[in-house]
């Protein structure tokens, strides 16, 4: 028992082996191969079940292969990868809560214009300096304002 242990020992000296949760190329393979599994339970598909085979040989090429810069390179590369594709499903749901929030700023804006419209009592204009919307009695003929904001002078008409 001891002789095949050494043996076994000997044989994965230098070889890169199972890195367990911190080898992403094999938790890629094995979720891959997993679901793969689960899809032929159903669909039962020669196709399918040569995939499972060329991902098991994939594994066992990876955990017995003496080149260990270049599998920690292929690591490093499906890790940079799978951040990636986190942060385009992050940025999806960035930008619906960007969109969300237009969409309210949007409809503020209409209710706020509706209320403008239904003020018979005052007129809304904006200042050509700072942009500030002032509310002004509704008076006929032309007029002058001083902004409260940026004090410039301008004329009004009604």
């Amino acid at each position: 028992m001891y002789g095949f242990r050494n043996k076994l020992n000997r044989f994965l000296e230098g070889r890169y082996g199972l890195r367990g949760i911190s080898d992403s190329v094999q938790i890629v393979i094995c979720c891959v191969y997993l679901l793969l599994v689960v899809v032929n339970v159903f669909a039962r598909s020669r196709i399918i079940s040569a995939i499972l085979l060329v991902l098991l040989g994939l594994t066992l090429f990876r955990v017995l292969s003496k080149n260990i810069l270049r599998r920690e390179n292929e690591d490093r590369a499906v890790r940079e990868w799978l951040f990636r594709l986190r942060d385009a499903f992050q940025n999806g749901s960035r930008q619906a809560e960007i969109r969300k929030g237009e969409r309210a700023a949007k409809k503020e804006k209409r209710a706020v214009e509706k209320e403008r419209r239904k003020d018979k009592e005052h007129i809304y204009r904006e200042c050509p300096e700072c942009g500030a919307t002032l509310r002004l009695p509704r008076k006929k003929g032309k007029h002058s304002v001083l902004c409260p904001r940026c004090g410039s002078k301008f004329g009004v008409k009604c």
